[in-house]
């Protein structure tokens, strides 16, 4: 996950199209977007709408006449091909949209809500039943969700060419954490425990980005309903493989949990992969995580490069088979992190390049 933004910004640069006479290549952040000739020129001040972008009907009739060739699907931008150029969002002139046009805008300025434009949400296609979900009152408040990590394309200058850094394979799969963390008096019998000195120092939490679950059998008894975050647990002996004050993050992927992507797994089967350890609050460095797998028998996500950065080479490595199971044929992308855990302007110091090639089939 990331923010989404729809910015006012400046065209970087401005590239000729490799097979089309009429049409040219703008640079704006680290995205490209194909653009009628002559329409624009670098350094003017544009509204840039990315991929995965929801428009309402009053936007898309502004951007799209009724006789148009190109539509869009349910209202999403997406990336697409046109004359074999990649196009990722789009680039409008601010003055099309009157919610805006006479709005003082500097460069950077979101203007999603004035546009009433919103971020399209993929729905997971597997149970999450299984487990009792806590309310918002009885989350463990020491049991943090996962970093959002910002696209690459967004945030260019993050990481310098020569620095030293962990490029990994991203997985598409289901979001997933679990671990022991300090115990909290969210209920009235906790708190009852806490005052006589009896509430257990340490909570076994599990469950999704957004979503807490917590010990319980499945639902009705019926293990057809168990959730694949209880069934990762049991899988893997979470419960007694992590230790207390640790918290593991990872993906669950597999068979039907996401459309096309099984790495080789059959009905039924799944796998887990870590991707971060975090230990009394504080994420952990890419050896430290490599070690921890190796010592608790999990699977790390697959270690692509170690070395000094060149954005190039970052960009080839979103190319080609999985690494986890060569035989699907399309990586997610890949994720980039220094080599020790640093924090920067943008927050912690990591960031996600993704796949041309998977969101074009996306």
């Amino acid at each position: 996950m990331s923010t989404f933004k729809v910015e006012a910004v400046a065209i970087k640069e401005i590239l000729p199209h490799p097979n089309a006479d009429r049409l040219e290549l703008a640079k704006v952040k680290g995205w490209q977007c194909v653009v009628p000739k002559g329409q624009y020129k670098p350094d003017d001040f544009v509204l840039y709408i990315p991929i995965d972008a929801i428009l309402p009907e009053a936007v898309e009739a502004i951007l799209f006449a009724s006789d148009a060739k190109t539509k869009l699907s349910n209202h999403r931008v997406r990336t697409i091909k046109i004359r074999g150029a990649i196009s990722q969002g789009m680039i409008c002139d601010m003055d099309l949209f009157p919610a805006i046009r006479n709005l003082p805008c500097s460069e950077g300025d979101d203007l999603a809500k004035k546009l009433g434009i919103t971020k399209y949400e993929p729905v997971d296609q597997i149970t999450t039943r299984g487990g009792k979900q806590r309310t918002r009152k009885e989350t463990n408040p020491n049991f943090f969700k996962y970093t959002e990590i910002e696209n690459l394309k967004n945030y260019t200058n993050v990481f310098n060419e020569g620095e030293y850094v962990y490029i990994t394979c991203k997985i598409h799969g289901i979001n997933f954490r679990a671990g022991w963390v300090p115990a909290v008096a969210d209920t009235w019998w906790k708190k009852v425990k806490q005052f006589f000195g009896k509430l257990e120092k340490w909570d076994f939490v599990y469950g999704s980005h957004n979503v807490q679950l917590q010990n319980g059998n499945p639902l009705n008894g019926d293990v057809a309903y168990e959730s694949v975050y209880s069934k990762a647990v049991k899988k893997f002996n979470l419960k007694e493989t992590i230790p207390y004050g640790e918290v593991m993050y990872g993906e669950i992927y597999g068979y039907g949990i996401q459309s096309n992507y099984t790495y080789g797994c059959k009905a039924g089967e799944f796998g887990l992969v870590v991707f971060d350890i975090m230990v009394k609050n504080e994420y952990q460095n890419t050896p430290f995580v490599k070690e921890w797998c190796d010592k608790h028998k999990l699977q790390m996500v697959p270690i692509l490069y170690q070395g000094p950065f060149n954005l190039e080479m970052a960009k080839q490595l979103t190319i080609g088979n999985s690494v986890l199971c060569p035989s699907q044929k399309i990586r997610e992308g890949v994720v980039i992190k220094p080599f020790a855990e640093t924090m920067c302007y943008c927050g912690r110091k990591i960031l996600k390049l993704i796949s041309d090639e998977y969101l074009l089939k996306e």
